[in-house]
């Protein structure tokens, strides 16, 4: 690298952290009052009055009516009041899910046996049932999903910097009943009644199939995730099974004139409206999620030479690209959140969750990087290690051409660390850095662990000639001692990045999940000096990958 590349780096380093790193900023004041005229309008609608059975469990061991905790004369501090809000939703969220599983379960079951016995006309009309039971459920859950996804995007270290246990929305979880009735809208399928095709039989058997499996499947196993997270709310009435009121009236019917698949479908017709009025409108949520409302004006960050929409719009446009669709399995942990980048790039940044959004897209860059960094320290403490069982006379020509084969592929993949700190510079003077995150795991550590890894490879100790003991400043000093001695000088660096050894590491360990790594470098099983110099050229080929992959193909060069 040029030194006065390097020199720059350094003194733009030094100018950000003597600015606290960060060009933007979010009045904490406005953040609060913004969210407590939000739990102040929530609490006042009469939606919560159907709720009189559900109690929270409150951290001293007694219990709460909901309405009691979150009320204004309530002495329960903001960010408590939305977790009693969220533990109670997903509760009553849950609960809708089952009554959904119960029903669509029962219809597709009768349509099943309608197959099964050859009645085509009941068997085409049952199954229309299920497949516009299971359409109709997407706008209900939608809005459910879209009270979730507003809290979780809830910052409660901004309005309570020492709290450290969170309640979770479930997010995800209603998202996967989001996501089926979308896809069992957009298939749409047809069926005629004409039961002489047999065709059109075996359309409807697909269609029983598929709910089925989805029910059995993923309905039921994220069922019961949330129940087994859902310790929170106490349900002090005894409770209703909805479908079994359902099958007893159906049964006290003396002339039944309606299948039962019909009777349950209509029923489900009222349930989803019943649902979305109880339990979205009566609370409150739909004048708080319609962004045209000004009385729910959400606080902006103040930038220096830009201004957040401008911001928001930037986030948007690198987040379109490619590169990030073969993230979408990783997840990182923001508050207490298991946030996939996949629900990151579910949504395009707005005003409503800008502060979240950018918050996770740092991080996930953050943790790609901060990974990339640990595997290359790895990887070269491998090759250094190889080196030093080679350092034995008569092998002593042999150590000093591997060590400046180490040297030289470090030189040549420092464009890596150039590109990472430029980018993460970049995106700071974008976003701005989390002021709640660890000292150890924020930008600002990474940054400092980049600089001095550049520092000590740009001292000039590493330069090949310096290898020739007929260049060095010791003529005395043989070329192996030499050469130990520039071994002995980098290895701390690298030892002090290895996995599980700094603190940045360990934080890294506890807000990163990057399972699947997409571009990955293993240390090599076997490691001679046969294939020394293909190992090296591993490393290359990684962090010219790199560039590529997690640079390039992200967008992230459109910021420097």
């Amino acid at each position: 690298m040029l030194p006065k590349l390097f020199y720059s780096i350094c003194y733009t380093f030094w100018i950000l952290t003597t600015t606290f790193f960060v060009s933007c900023r979010i009045r904490t004041k406005k953040y609060e009052k913004y969210y407590s005229k939000v739990m102040d309008h929530i609490s006042e609608q009469v939606g919560w009055d159907l709720m009189q059975y559900l109690e929270v469990k409150s951290s001293t061991g007694t219990n709460c009516n909901i309405k009691d905790v979150i009320c204004k004369r309530s002495r329960t501090i903001l960010p408590k009041k939305f977790d009693a809000v969220i533990d109670t939703l997903n509760y009553m969220y849950a609960e809708v899910i089952k009554t959904f599983i119960d029903h669509i379960s029962t219809i597709a079951n009768q349509c099943q046996e309608y197959y099964d016995i050859n009645q085509g006309d009941n068997l085409l009309r049952c199954t229309d049932f299920l497949q516009s039971d299971v359409e109709n459920s997407k706008t209900m859950f939608e809005q459910l999903y879209n009270v979730m996804n507003y809290l979780s995007n809830i910052d409660f270290k901004l309005l309570a910097r020492m709290k450290t246990k969170f309640s979770i929305p479930i997010v995800d979880e209603i998202y996967t009943f989001v996501e089926y009735a979308s896809l069992k809208t957009k298939q749409n399928t047809q069926i005629f009644v004409n039961p002489n095709d047999p065709n059109t039989k075996n359309d409807a058997c697909e269609v029983i199939l598929d709910v089925k499996s989805f029910i059995e499947g993923k309905g039921i196993e994220t069922y019961q995730k949330i129940k087994e997270k859902n310790n929170s709310v106490v349900y002090n009435h005894k409770p209703k099974c909805l479908l079994k009121e359902n099958l007893k009236d159906y049964n006290a019917q003396q002339n039944k004139y309606i299948e039962l698949s019909e009777y349950l479908s209509e029923w489900l017709k009222i349930y989803y409206d019943e649902i979305s009025t109880n339990l979205y409108k009566n609370l409150g949520f739909k004048e708080v999620l319609e962004l045209n409302k000004t009385s729910f004006k959400h606080p902006v960050y103040i930038y220096k030479n830009t201004s957040q929409n401008q911001v928001i719009e930037q986030i948007n446009e690198i987040t379109k690209e490619s590169g990030w669709n073969s993230l979408k399995h990783m997840s990182i942990i923001f508050n207490g959140q298991l946030i996939s980048v996949e629900r990151i790039l579910r949504h395009p940044a707005d005003k409503t969750n800008f502060h979240c959004k950018k918050e996770h897209i740092l991080r996930v860059i953050k943790c790609i990087y901060t990974e990339i960094l640990f595997k290359y320290c790895d990887y070269v403490i491998s090759l250094l290690d190889f080196s030093k069982t080679v350092n034995i006379k008569p092998n002593v020509a042999v150590y000093t051409n591997l060590v400046r084969q180490i040297f030289d592929t470090i030189h040549k993949t420092t464009r890596m660390f150039n590109i990472m700190y430029k980018t993460l510079i970049s995106l700071n003077e974008l976003m701005g850095d989390y002021f709640h995150d660890n000292v150890s795991s924020n930008i600002k550590s990474l940054c400092s662990s980049i600089t001095k890894f550049l520092e000590e490879i740009n001292s000039g100790n590493y330069l090949l000639d310096i290898l020739d003991s007929k260049n060095n400043a010791f003529n005395q000093v043989s070329p192996e001692l030499y050469t130990s001695q520039c071994v002995r000088n980098i290895s701390p660096f690298l030892k002090f990045n290895k996995p599980g050894i700094s603190s940045l590491s360990i934080i890294h360990e506890k807000q990163c999940l990057l399972q699947n790594f997409v571009l990955n470098i293993d240390i090599p099983e076997s490691i001679s000096t046969d294939n020394f110099s293909s190992v090296c050229d591993k490393l290359i080929v990684f962090s010219n990958n790199f560039i590529k992959v997690y640079y390039e193909d992200l967008g992230l060069n459109k910021l420097n």
